[in-house]
């Protein structure tokens, strides 16, 4: 498919994209991997067994006219324990290598229509300028407010710098692209060395 360019020499997207009848439901359960390896499961209560105190029994069992209790960790008190609360869990779910490089890929080939190729700009972003960034994404036809995605084939401390505070733009490398980052962005901006690896790894 023949993308946009920015001065560059006029380039092709050859991919290796899913079947049309499975790609939709690769691409989802590439997505759902994603968002669900994310998730840290660090949540975490504590049991009327981890709750400290309780090891005597607050009042005698009759003649207080209060309720019968046994301890004061019981999860109905304040301050006792918490029943069927979240502990440690992972969440990690597997999917095959060629299972994910085909959903990426499939995922690329798609937003081929808002991709833009653009010469390497690690060699004239060398001061770390958010206002140079913003100007130049202007340049490349990302409206204010549009989710942009950048990818680029070496990462840089002044262009991470550059790109870090402008909220709608995310900044990847070519060997770390996520179906995620892809379905969200309204735009596209690929280097033209990141577009080589592209070819080679997922075509």
């Amino acid at each position: 498919m023949e993308i946009k360019t920015d001065g560059v020499a006029g380039s092709r997207l050859f991919l290796e994209v899913a079947d049309p009848f499975t790609a939709k439901g690769l691409v989802h359960r590439c997505l759902v991997t994603e968002k669900q390896n994310s998730r840290r499961g660090t949540a975490s209560t504590l049991t009327r067994a981890e709750v400290r105190g309780g090891g005597k029994k607050p009042y005698a069992q009759k003649g207080t006219g209060n309720a019968r209790i046994g301890s004061r960790r019981t999860p109905l008190r304040p301050g006792g324990g918490v029943s069927f609360g979240p502990k440690p869990t992972d969440w990690t779910i597997k999917i095959n290598k060629k299972e994910r490089r085909l959903a990426v890929a499939t995922a690329l080939q798609s937003a081929a229509s808002d991709m833009k190729v653009i010469e390497d700009i690690k060699e004239f972003v060398t001061v770390a300028k958010t206002r140079l960034m913003a100007q130049a994404l202007q340049k490349w036809g990302v409206s204010p407010g549009r989710y942009a995605l950048l990818i680029v084939n070496e990462m840089t401390d002044p262009l991470h710098m550059s790109c870090r505070n402008i909220p709608t733009l995310k900044l990847t490398t070519a060997d770390r692209l996520i179906v995620s980052d892809i379905l969200r962005a309204d735009s596209v901006i690929v280097e033209s060395s990141a577009l080589q690896y592209i070819q080679g790894f997922l075509g």
